[in-house]
């Protein structure tokens, strides 16, 4: 049976042998630092995931909010319109809310008007 292992060679000189050393060091250094710089980024990869799912959670709890706080604007900006147009047929409402009364009513007997002709065509 013949077997085709080389045997290492050996160092003719002795600074050989300190260079070869030398390289390996040198390799094993920068291996070293590489493993170093991959754990730091696997570790800010992790912080920087939590830190994007803490995000997340709060815009979801920041977007039910703003619903919430368009309903409200809603609702105020309806009860404010009505108690314009309630104030301008009162005994004490000025002219002008009279006259923003007025305005009202006529944009929606004209949306109205609007409506019926298209129900009829």
């Amino acid at each position: 049976m013949i077997t085709s292992e080389v045997a290492p060679q050996k160092a003719i000189y002795p600074s050989q042998n300190r260079l070869t050393q030398g390289r390996e060091m040198a390799k094993q250094e920068i291996v070293k630092s590489l493993a170093e710089k991959v754990g730091r980024v696997i570790e800010e990869n992790t912080r920087l995931e939590h830190q994007q799912a803490e995000m997340e959670a709060n815009l979801q709890k920041l977007r039910v909010e703003n619903r919430s706080l368009k309903e409200r604007l809603d609702a105020a900006q309806k009860r404010l319109a009505l108690l314009e147009l309630g104030e301008g047929f009162g005994a004490g409402g000025d002219e002008a809310s009279r006259k923003r009364a007025r305005a009202q009513i006529n944009r929606l007997m004209r949306e109205i008007d609007r409506c019926i002709a298209l129900m009829n065509n």
